[in-house]
């Protein structure tokens, strides 16, 4: 699908590692540059997982020899990957102003902590310090007070997609102006991009803004439950409307014990008196969403997930036969999935042609002006992919029910999803709707659903119903479990897939019952695999005239989330590292600490050096140190650290989104959305996950209203008003 692509990746963090990863799996040629001796995560699961089917090149950037090496590939290349801060980049001659002098033709993605632009852009990029800085570890639960600090890495997780997505914008917008340019995003804005469910402000209408968190514990267990045995379940019933009085299970437990189900204690009570194998099959004879809470890896193994390739066989030079988690993508196109990482300096002799740099015509005044999208998806996993799209200019046509898309009744969520979006409400159940439906089709450069797949068939919405409209078009789907099993057609939700993938123990600390996840990040993550495949399948389009089908699953981003271990030749899973019990981190030098006052610091000592200036300025060993913490004000512990050269950061926590919203940098940064909307007055959201340098992304439309847009979309493909009224007459447009 990529494959006339050529990438160099530089970066040993995450984000850049998983966004190489995403763009080699989808056929990209991508050359990782090491540095002398290799990466020093070289024969660990996480290196074996996150650089499958990348050439390696050993080069000493810090020598004129290995950056004269380093811009001979440079010449040759599409794009570059890399990790670099502003000071870094200069100095290296990597700034985008020097890339854009010598190699016009370069697109450029940098994945640092926070915003290029920033003030904090030089800081650390740790995660655990970024998600301080932003705001994050206030929106997790926890099983005690204050800050909780999460297991599951969802500013890398989401930076890495919003690169690979990023950099194949600014490559199709390169097939217009021949010209290459910035393509770059942050850990802080993959935070934002996650951040829309729960942070978001209205001035008016039926929902009430978000209020801060209180000060107490708050290990929110929504439709948990542990059953006999000690095994956990998670149900997820949007609506609650579901009787678990219904049950067989639950006839035999009523018949035996005196629960109440009207209380949440008495389901509690209730689920703990059958095994978990018991109510599964009564909640999938009912059509209800439920999986097992497993431990971390434990999804390698699901049936589903190997019969959907989301787990992949790999001879791994460093590690012998293993069985490692796949890229979530699948598509009708040959991908080369599955190639072992590369030993040391494999394939990095191979030479680009040098590439140049053409006139093709003027620059668009957004990334993606006139790119034209189609999306009939509802609720989150995929419909935020086309929203994102959307932010970088595409004319996005949401088409839902006359009742609206079903998520609407959670107002932040619906916000978050519909974004740069125009609304068409549209009865597709009425036959008389489909002569309407053809002509979007044949409008749209791109269409996209997540509807179970025999709905969206009675719809016209199958891939071969689409294609008879438009055969060329580039389709994409997000489906719960995938295609290719047995449970192709089954419900899905974020919650379910987050227990699957083991991120409810996780992030729940080492010992302690499993927690709820929020935001949803399996919703999320899904939704930004849909725009991964979508911005590859586009550039596909426009360079080769064919219109791929994509898909992805939550269930194959609970196994993507995995790519810390791996099953080793002997069926094992590899080890990995677990937060700690107190939710407070993962190691004495990895860790938030408690200061005087109730205020909190980030530390993140990763090298030996910090740690030693840590035993000084805490004045004793590494036992002492949350002791010694809890008796020092926190900005004279963090000058200290700071002066010694300890990566750390304040813990931002005190009412963080409100913090976040009235911040004036940021709104000069373009990091906070403010648009009208009709029901809800000015909508506040985290705003632009990339910054695409001399390109604005603009936010010209809050979520619309069901319909809003109706008249003037079916004008522009080709309606009458008299038309119109008929359909509205009919009740097949609203």
């Amino acid at each position: 699908m990529l494959g006339a692509l050529k990438i160099v990746e530089i970066g040993e963090g995450m984000a850049v590692q998983v966004a190489g990863l995403m763009l080699a799996e989808l056929g990209a040629d991508v050359l990782k540059v090491e540095r002398p001796g290799g990466d020093p995560a070289r024969g660990t699961a996480p290196f074996a997982n996150w650089n499958r089917g990348k050439r390696s090149l050993v080069l000493d950037l810090d020598s004129d020899e290995g950056l004269a090496a380093l811009k001979d590939r440079l010449a040759g290349a599409d794009a570059l990957l890399h990790p670099f801060k502003p000071s870094r980049a200069r100095a290296l001659g990597l700034d985008d102003a020097t890339l854009a002098a010598a190699f016009p033709q370069l697109v450029v993605t940098g994945i640092t902590g926070s915003p290029f632009g920033h003030p904090d852009v030089e800081r650390s990029d740790d995660e655990l310090l970024v998600a301080a800085r932003v705001g994050a570890m206030y929106e997790n639960d926890g099983h005690r007070a204050g800050p909780i600090a999460y297991r599951y890495r969802q500013g890398s997780w989401a930076a890495a997609h919003l690169a690979a997505a990023g950099m194949l914008a600014r490559l199709v917008m390169r097939l217009q102006s021949g010209r290459g340019g910035a393509a770059h995003t942050s850990i802080f804005q993959g935070f934002l991009s996650t951040l829309p469910l729960v942070w978001a402000r209205n001035s008016e209408g039926p929902m009430p803004n978000t209020p801060t968190y209180p000060p107490g514990p708050r290990p929110i267990a929504v439709q948990l439950f542990q059953c006999q045995g000690g095994d956990w379940l998670q149900i997820m019933d949007p609506t609650r409307q579901f009787d678990y009085a219904t049950m067989p299970t639950m006839w035999e437990v009523m018949a035996e014990a005196d629960v109440d189900l009207e209380s949440e204690a008495g389901q509690q009570e209730a689920f703990r008196l059958r095994p978990r194998d018991a109510w599964l099959a009564d909640l999938r004879a009912a059509d209800i969403a439920a999986e097992p809470a497993y431990p971390m890896g434990e999804v390698l193994r699901h049936q589903e997930v190997e019969a959907n390739g989301y787990v992949v066989a790999v001879d791994d030079p460093d590690l012998g036969a293993t069985r490692q988690p796949n890229v979530p993508f699948h598509t009708d196109a040959d991908l080369p999935q599955g190639r072992p990482a590369p030993r040391l300096g494999e394939g990095g002799d191979r030479d680009w042609t040098v590439a140049t740099a053409s006139d093709a015509g003027a620059a668009p005044s957004e990334v993606l002006k006139d790119v034209r999208v189609l999306d009939l998806g509802m609720f989150l996993a995929g419909p935020m992919g086309p929203s994102m799209m959307g932010d970088m200019g595409a004319n996005v046509i949401k088409v839902e029910a006359l009742s609206g898309d079903r998520i609407r009744f959670m107002h932040r969520y619906y916000q978050a999803a519909a974004r740069s979006k125009r609304s068409l409400a549209l009865d597709l159940t009425n036959p008389a709707a489909q002569p309407i439906l053809e002509r979007l089709v044949q409008w749209a450069e791109i269409v996209h659903h997540n509807m179970r797949f025999k709905g969206a068939a009675k719809l016209g919405l199958s891939e071969e119903g689409i294609r008879r409209y438009n055969p060329d078009v580039v389709f994409n789907y997000a489906s719960a479990y995938g295609q290719k099993g047995e449970r192709g057609n089954w419900p899905g939700f974020d919650s379910i897939f987050n227990a699957i993938a083991g991120w409810e123990f996780e992030n729940a600390g080492e010992g302690n019952r499993p927690v709820f996840n929020r935001p949803g990040t399996m919703d999320v993550s899904t939704a930004q695999s849909c725009l991964v495949e979508l911005m590859a399948s586009l550039y596909a389009k426009r360079t080769t005239g064919r219109g791929h089908t994509t898909q992805t699953s939550l269930l194959g981003i609970a196994a993507f989330t995995q790519g810390e271990r791996l099953i080793d030749a002997d069926g094992a899973l590899t080890d990995t590292y677990h937060l700690t019990s107190d939710q407070t981190g993962f190691s004495p030098w990895h860790r938030i600490y408690e200061c005087d006052g109730g205020e909190w610091i980030a530390v993140a000592a990763h090298k030996p050096a910090q740690q030693a200036a840590m035993r000084d300025i805490f004045g004793t060993d590494e036992a002492g140190f949350a002791d010694a913490a809890s008796g020092r004000e926190a900005a004279g512990l963090l000058a200290a650290l700071e002066k010694a050269g300890v990566p750390c950061d304040r813990v931002n926590c005190e009412d963080a989104m409100n913090r976040f919203f009235d911040d004036p940098l940021n709104r000069e940064l373009n990091l906070v959305s403010a648009l009208p909307q009709p029901l809800f007055g000015i909508v506040e959201q985290p705003g632009a996950f990339w910054n695409f340098g001399d390109v604005p992304i603009v936010f010209r439309r809050c979520c619309p209203a069901i319909g809003e847009h109706s008249d003037e979309i079916l004008r522009e493909i080709g309606y009458s008003d008299e038309e119109i009224a008929n359909f509205r007459a009919a009740n097949i447009v609203g």
